[in-house]
């Protein structure tokens, strides 16, 4: 991608705020509240605005809210950066939440044929659904989801399956058809797994098969070594077939920065993916409220270049290979 005018596809992350605390997710560890240093902030409408202006939003096929920290509906510029999307652009808008912050009176206000929203729910009541998303209510995603078709919304119910909540697949299919939803997602992308703890680190239950108890701050410290670059050096020799660059898509975050897609997307002091000590020199002036959007991607050349090394040992990114690599022989 070498200049604005070809982006298709806005994914978005307008804020690091949300109301829960998903066991797999990088803004806590296994549900410990554990904040390595990302911002907890949001994208105001005035900044949005400032970065993304009426002529680029017209050129856009999608526009996706789906980020590595926050939900979509905790932000408080939710609505107005929604409304000046709808009104300047004729793109397709997905919106990804576990939907069980606000009143099911904002949600049906969100209701447009552009618009199809993804509601998290894992279970068919709340003492499944707890096991993973702690802290989203079940009772009140399901009423906000019901308001939201209710007023005319498109909205799908997106399962994670796990061991506690296999059994509920199929009533939760049909009761999705049964209040409407347009459709029924199941997406398994390997976060069903593993022991989860309480706020202060207590251990509270396991995902998936029981295994050792291991107290919380060796599991912590076993997690910093794993994300070390030497674990990034013995991956192996792949070809990089890059989803996010064939569909000409950009991953903005809740600060303004932006890059290829949300598995290079890291807060300079935090995320500690994989391969960040890869790519953090590579990342130069990408903030676009500083820079602007045409020069906030120019530094994309230089991840696709990597792509040419024999190895991520020898410099190809890490996360690129795992996220969108293909076995070279």
């Amino acid at each position: 991608m070498e200049n604005v005018t070809q982006i298709e596809r806005l994914h978005l992350e307008i804020t690091t705020k949300c109301n829960a605390r998903c066991p797999m997710c990088m803004r806590n560890y296994r549900g410990f509240d554990y904040n390595a240093g990302y911002p907890v902030t949001e994208l105001s409408f005035e900044q949005f605005c400032a970065i993304f202006s009426p002529k680029f939003l017209q050129q856009l096929k999608v526009v996706q809210f789906n980020g590595n920290l926050g939900d979509f509906g905790m932000s408080n510029h939710a609505e107005p950066i929604l409304n000046y999307i709808l009104q300047h652009s004729d793109c397709e808008v997905y919106i990804e939440t576990n939907g069980s912050m606000r009143k099911p009176e904002w949600w049906a206000s969100l209701t447009d044929p552009k618009i199809t929203v993804f509601w998290a729910l894992d279970g068919v009541n709340d003492a499944t659904h707890q096991l993973y998303r702690i802290g989203a209510n079940f009772d009140s995603s399901l009423a906000n989801a019901k308001a939201f078709i209710n007023a005319g919304g498109k909205a799908v119910w997106k399962f994670i399956p796990f061991a506690h909540n296999q059994d509920q697949l199929e009533t939760a299919k049909q009761m999705s058809q049964e209040l409407g939803f347009y459709d029924f997602a199941i997406w398994d992308q390997g976060r069903n797994q593993g022991p989860v703890f309480t706020k202060e680190g207590n251990f509270s239950h396991f995902l998936g098969t029981e295994v050792e108890r291991i107290p919380m701050l060796d599991l912590l410290e076993s997690h910093k070594t794993w994300f070390d670059v030497t674990n990034v050096n013995q991956h192996t020799t792949t070809q990089i077939n890059c989803n996010h660059q064939q569909q000409n898509e950009i991953y903005c975050n809740a600060i303004g920065e932006i890059y290829p897609c949300c598995f290079l997307a890291f807060y300079p002091n935090t995320m500690n993916h994989p391969g960040n000590s890869q790519l953090l020199p590579l990342v130069r002036e990408n903030n676009a409220l500083e820079f602007g959007l045409e020069h906030a991607i120019q530094w994309f050349s230089s991840v696709y270049q990597s792509w040419n090394l024999e190895s991520t040992k020898a410099g190809k990114l890490y996360m690129c290979s795992e996220a969108c690599g293909v076995c070279s022989n």
